[in-house]
């Protein structure tokens, strides 16, 4: 081929604009830095030359790059020893690092009370430290009010895992809990032996995500037989020896326990206490809990759970990294967006 022909077939900026559905000139401000070019509209005129591998697509992408503005986000997730929250806590590190719509500093704590007059504390701590803050928390007035109080200094919040009330103007990053609750009902429903009694373990119905998660369950199996015995929910309070504790309660109780969905923390707890009773050879109800971390992962393997239904952590992550940024970086400053992410379930034949 000669090399006239190569260079007819060689992308050109009007290509890139062609693309990137903007004008030539838009092309030419960015690619020669002679005025100042919409952050979103740099960013998708990089994409397109990378698409059509335009020769000066690494002018584009250094332009975007130089451009991109810097932020501060902050995370507030629950206790600091669970693996669920160490793993969410070093992914939401990886996502703020290779976000490409901002420079990111990142700054995550723990709640280790959760006490929601010391959560509303630790939230209102951050007001004149963060652009946005993501956070895991009960729906009490109390966090809601501290909420109301940041939004209205222009920082954007994110919900994570649990949402809170409409009124507090915060957006949601977590599962579609309706459909988790009833993914744990259907898993109930079809590997226990036949229909009986059956109970909820929770931190606390405080979160919406675990009251919508109970609700639903309860629902599935009452609208699919008649014969189920929903029994009275027990608290776990996010503490692994009183959920040890209430486990063995409930198993010693209820010998027969046909299935146990465990939708909240202390899942250590609770897996100390079957694994008590597995040992003694005494018979185990289904189990269904939340999340897959390396506990919950052995205790498939092992056969004290059945099945574990997760967040998945890189792609939530992501997601509210991005939705935070959204938020702050939008003219003028508006609320955090809802973004739902696909339940990841796992089974003993899938890990």
């Amino acid at each position: 081929m000669s090399d006239q022909r190569r260079r007819k077939l060689r992308p050109t900026m009007a290509d890139v604009a062609r693309e990137a559905g903007v004008s030539l000139s838009t092309v030419d401000r960015v690619l020669n830095l002679r005025a100042d070019v919409r952050a979103d509209t740099a960013q998708r005129i990089a994409a397109a030359a990378a698409r059509l591998g335009f020769h000066a697509k690494g002018v584009i992408e250094q332009r975007v790059l130089n451009d991109r503005p810097t932020l501060r986000l902050g995370f507030l997730l629950q206790k600091s020893g669970v693996p669920f929250y160490q793993g969410l806590a070093h992914a939401l590190s990886n996502a703020a690092a290779t976000c490409s719509r901002a420079r990111i500093r990142v700054v995550i704590g723990y709640l280790d009370d959760l006490d929601p007059v010391i959560v509303a504390q630790r939230i209102l701590a951050l007001r004149d430290q963060v652009d946005g803050l993501g956070v895991v928390a009960v729906d009490h007035p109390r966090v809601r009010e501290a909420v109301a109080q940041l939004r209205e200094t222009g920082v954007s919040v994110v919900a994570l895992l649990s949402e809170l009330s409409s009124a507090s103007g915060t957006g949601y990053v977590g599962l579609d809990n309706r459909l988790t609750g009833r993914t744990a009902g259907w898993f109930v429903s079809r590997l226990a032996n036949r229909p009986g009694a059956v109970a909820v373990m929770l931190s606390s119905q405080r979160f919406q995500c675990q009251e919508l998660c109970e609700l639903s369950f309860r629902s599935y199996l009452a609208e699919h037989s008649s014969e189920w015995e929903l029994l009275a929910s027990r608290l776990t309070l996010e503490d692994d020896e009183f959920a040890h504790g209430n486990t063995l309660d409930l198993l010693t109780a209820e010998p027969d326990l046909a299935g146990l969905y465990v939708a909240g923390g202390g899942i250590a707890g609770v897996l100390r206490a079957l694994r008590s009773l597995q040992e003694q050879q005494l018979r185990l109800p289904v189990v269904v809990c939340h999340d897959l971390t390396p506990l919950t992962r052995e205790a498939l393997k092992t056969g004290l759970v059945q099945a574990v239904l997760s967040h998945p952590i890189v792609t939530m992550a992501e997601q509210a990294v991005e939705a935070l940024v959204e938020a702050a970086t939008a003219t003028p400053p508006g609320p955090a967006p809802r973004r739902v992410v696909p339940l990841q379930i796992d089974v003993p034949e899938s890990t």
